[in-house]
């Protein structure tokens, strides 16, 4: 009873503050003018679902964490398909918000093009179909179902051969092969901006501030932890959490995957929400 109580409450208090943050993040994005943009787009998608991740885990699992009723345990499937529907959206939008990044740094004259506000919600909208239909496929379909386990206090696969093969590729191998495409995309586009930066003060016999220093180095920063929480996610579930023993530590490990998205509300989204807008206006 005292595992099951440690286990809500860390549970709640995470999810709590992930929906209030990037609620509070999506709220303030959308009042902005300048996140019209293509690359605003994106991040008030990437917001969404951080937002809805969040939510999941506070008005279903945490009920169930209290009480395991059985309705719900039994339709617990369906929240898990949704639950790594937006997982992979979220996945894919970082993504997107990379190569974003990339073509406005790298392609400056046929940025315009390549990222219309029209293109861009086209793109968005690709994603969530294609996350939708991958998720259905994978998790109903064929049978893999994601539902809730009350022994871990959290969602799980089907633990069958099949299950585990599949979606070590379906979603380890494929989530981890995003995530290092995308943290590398970040890395080159901060250091060709860092470049070109430094190129134009030079040619204008300009020294670089000790501000727009740390505005370089913070955008570094924001891309690794963002690729780093992913990555981490990922490789905790499948990797570490099978190696312990304590159930309460299992579940924190077990579910970093998810409650990455309620962190990043609070540490990535807020901490450098203004260092993105900041970012922005320097690149246009």
């Amino acid at each position: 009873m005292q595992r099951k109580m440690i286990v809500a409450l860390i549970t709640f208090l995470v999810t709590v503050f992930g929906t209030v943050s990037n609620a509070l993040v999506f709220i303030a994005a959308r009042r902005m003018s300048s996140m019209n943009s293509s690359f605003g787009i994106i991040t008030k998608n990437q917001a969404i679902c951080n937002f809805l991740m969040s939510l999941i885990f506070l008005v279903y699992i945490f009920p169930l964490q209290i009480s395991a009723m059985k309705l719900m345990v039994t339709y617990s499937h369906f929240v898990g398909m949704f639950a790594m529907t937006v997982y992979e959206i979220s996945n894919l939008s970082h993504f997107l918000i990379a190569v974003n990044r990339f073509c406005a740094v790298f392609l400056p004259y046929y940025y315009e093009k390549l990222f219309t506000v029209f293109s861009t919600k086209i793109l968005r909208n690709v994603i969530w179909v294609a996350s939708a239909i991958w998720c259905m496929v994978l998790y109903e379909l064929i049978g893999c179902k994601f539902s809730y386990d009350v022994a871990s206090w959290s969602l799980a696969f089907l633990a069958t051969d099949m299950c585990t093969q599949l979606t070590w590729y379906s979603d380890f191998t494929f989530n981890t092969s995003f995530v290092v495409l995308t943290l590398i995309t970040n890395l080159l586009t901060a250091f060709k901006a860092g470049k070109n930066s430094r190129m134009l003060m030079n040619a204008a016999g300009i020294k670089m501030s000790k501000r727009q220093k740390q505005r370089e180095l913070n955008f570094v920063k924001q891309s690794f932890l963002q690729g780093l929480s992913v990555f981490s996610g990922q490789v905790t579930y499948y990797l570490i959490a099978p190696l312990l023993s304590n159930p309460v530590l299992i579940f924190i490990i077990g579910s970093l995957w998810a409650f990455m998205h309620s962190i990043e509300g609070i540490e990535c989204n807020i901490c450098f929400y203004y260092e993105r807008i900041r970012w922005l206006n320097f690149l246009f």
